[in-house]
């Protein structure tokens, strides 16, 4: 039986090819190294402008930037279907990249399928190819890298490796969140009617964790030191993802210190710790809003402070049970205005000590039943 030949069209942006005689990796498979010069994509699909090493020369006179193809990013194993999974992909300007030729001999249609961190070892450079192009000094015809981005040049650091410095938590290279998160701090806030305060917990304070952890290095075999910090990553175990504009992400599996991190670039975060404990901060107006019931239930104590004032606005019943003491303490002055009826009950006895004078107006009648003694004593009692 002979090959029944096909007649199968693919259209690709522009591209309308006859796949009986046409396919990819036809040739083999075609791949090579590039640089991202360009990710803005007009059509706004997540396409990218890849110099490819040995298809493009460095010479921007002889292929400027706006020349060079769009690519394609090939997605990981997840939905990339009607703006579900994670769109567009995150590939910034200057990043080493890894792809194939879907149509040699043509080279025009490439897709990525990877990045190549490293250490970059010079900044970015406008004149030449294989760099971010984006400058106030660009010698691109193209207006739009001509300009200094909000983010970048890439790479903004060299001499420093591509993996995050959260991930490899070098103490000579220290990334400027742990001293912004510490720094930051809220301390020495008063806890009502006792001589105590409390503190909001830091990177550096103790694990009860892990403490546990001495002895236990699964890398080394040999006992870990001190200090058995809240947050004290090993690489390779903690996993980071920070943006250009430094919201950041850790997902940190280290023996002993496992944490998760989620931080706005603003400096509102939560932490969970090792322990369990939770920090929460929010450096601007928190708002929860609660469509269906709440239910909260603490074990431990609870110390609220407010700085400032306090209202609340209650527009249906509200019932206390307080089955241990109750003391208040008001500093100024207490006004309360009931429009119904007002009923007090004391199954014990009641004493009310009062250093300054006390006025009692009653618009209507008094009625006062006293099963016992009546005793008023003063240096002077008028009735009338």
């Amino acid at each position: 039986m002979g090959k029944e030949e096909t007649s199968v069209s693919f259209f690709f942006i522009g591209l309308n090819i006859n796949m009986a005689n046409f396919f990819s990796g036809q040739d083999g498979f075609v791949w090579f190294t590039g640089v991202v010069e360009d990710r803005d994509d007009p059509e706004k699909l997540g396409r990218v402008r890849v110099r490819c090493v040995g298809y493009h020369s460095d010479d921007l006179e002889e292929i400027p930037t706006k020349d060079l193809p769009w690519s394609w990013v090939l997605s990981t194993v997840h939905t990339s279907m009607n703006g579900l999974g994670h769109t567009p992909p995150f590939l910034v300007e200057g990043t080493w990249v890894v792809g194939f030729w879907r149509d040699p001999p043509f080279y025009q249609e490439a897709i990525i399928f990877g990045t190549l961190p490293g250490v970059p070892i010079e900044g970015a450079n406008p004149a030449k190819g294989y760099y971010d192009p984006r400058s106030e000094d660009s010698t691109q015809s193209e207006e739009k890298y001509k300009y200094k981005p909000d983010f970048g040049p890439y790479p903004i650091r060299t001499s420093d490796s591509d993996v995050n410095r959260l991930a490899k938590n070098d103490a000579n290279n220290i990334h400027p969140e742990i001293a912004e998160r510490d720094s930051s701090a809220t301390e020495d806030v008063p806890i009502a009617n006792v001589e105590d305060k409390w503190n909001e917990l830091k990177t550096t304070d103790t694990s009860t964790r892990g403490l546990l952890a001495s002895g236990r290095n699964p890398e080394t075999k040999e006992d870990r030191t001190p200090p058995y910090n809240r947050r004290n990553p090993e690489y390779p175990y903690n996993h980071v993802y920070e943006t250009e504009s430094g919201h950041i992400q850790e997902f940190d599996d280290t023996p002993f210190a496992e944490r998760i991190y989620e931080k706005h670039k603003t400096g509102t975060f939560y932490e969970i710790d090792a322990d369990g404990n939770k920090v929460t901060r929010v450096v601007g107006d928190n708002y929860d809003i609660i469509a269906g019931k709440n239910f909260v239930n603490i074990k431990g104590d609870v110390n609220l402070t407010i700085d400032s004032n306090c209202n609340t606005y209650i527009k249906g019943n509200w019932e206390v049970q307080v089955d241990g003491n109750k003391n208040e303490i008001i500093k100024g002055t207490y006004n309360q205005e009931v429009t119904g009826t007002v009923t007090e009950t004391y199954k014990d006895t009641m004493t009310q000590n009062v250093t300054g004078n006390v006025t009692e107006t009653y618009s209507g009648n008094q009625t006062t039943q006293v099963t016992g003694n009546v005793d008023i004593d003063g240096a002077r009692i008028d009735l009338n």
